[in-house]
């Protein structure tokens, strides 16, 4: 059995912060808990742009070109 440290564990499953969650955040709770690659990814883009100085909107416009496919892989995930 493996075991993981507490970071690893949030990493996986989204951690307190919903990283990899799909959908904004904790927000919008119907939508349910479903964590996503895509998704994560979408939320590492954020993150990244972010981490380079760029604002929040402007974090957020960076990744949109991995947004299609977090929707996709949400819709696929949650009723496929």
């Amino acid at each position: 059995m493996t075991e993981l440290t507490p970071d690893q564990l949030a990493s996986a499953h989204g951690g307190a912060d919903s990283f990899g969650r799909c959908g904004p955040g904790n927000a919008l709770p119907f939508l349910g808990n479903v964590y996503t690659p895509e998704c994560k990814a979408h939320d590492q883009a954020v993150r990244d742009a972010r981490a380079s100085g760029s604002s929040y909107l402007g974090a957020q416009w960076k990744a949109l070109p991995k947004l299609p496919a977090a929707v996709g892989s949400y819709f696929r995930a949650r009723f496929g």
